[in-house]
């Protein structure tokens, strides 16, 4: 007994509706009956806030008018202050007979021109070039070499040289110099 394709999509198709109905039956035909919200025995108010209270408090900051104390709410800074009001300055005493503690020491200074920089093996130590300011003298040094027999060289960069004041502890810096063009 064989059954045609035709057959067959209509037996599927019913069993389909069959199963579609029973789903139906059972989940939505139970529940249709109508449940209303308003029904009296499940009544219960809600826990609603008195808007009264707020809404007056509104009102009252609305009315209120912004006074001056004199000083500029938008311009960051201290208010000015009346010379009339404040009186005479008075200097704290300083007795000058006492000597004076010494300022600090003067930023160090190189005087010579740092005009390059290289490295002799490939990989090796950085290595600056200082030419002294008024003479042709060219002197080599590597980090942590001293020159005049006071500043000791600390780092030497693509555009500066940095140095220390082995004296007074001070440290500076110097730039690369160009070469004039000629």
């Amino acid at each position: 007994m064989a059954r045609t394709r035709q057959q067959k999509e209509l037996i599927a198709l019913a069993v389909l509706v069959v199963i579609a109905g029973s789903v139906w039956y059972f989940h939505l035909g139970r529940s249709a009956t109508p449940n209303s919200g308003l029904s009296g025995s499940n009544y219960s108010p809600i826990n609603a806030q008195d808007y009264n209270v707020i809404i007056n408090g509104l009102a009252k900051a609305q009315g209120t008018e912004y006074k001056s104390a004199g000083r500029n709410i938008f311009v960051m800074g201290a208010m000015p202050v009346e010379v009339g009001k404040q009186g005479p300055i008075k200097t704290p005493f300083r007795n000058y007979d006492q000597p004076q503690p010494p300022g600090p020491p003067p930023p160090a200074v190189l005087p010579m021109v740092f005009f390059g920089y290289g490295m002799l093996p490939a990989g090796g130590a950085r290595q600056a070039f200082l030419k002294d300011d008024p003479g042709d003298d060219v002197h080599i040094v590597n980090e942590g070499d001293v020159v005049l027999n006071h500043i000791r060289i600390v780092h030497i960069g693509n555009d500066r040289i940095d140095f220390e004041d082995t004296n007074t502890g001070q440290r500076g810096s110097k730039n690369l110099e160009a070469a004039p063009a000629a």
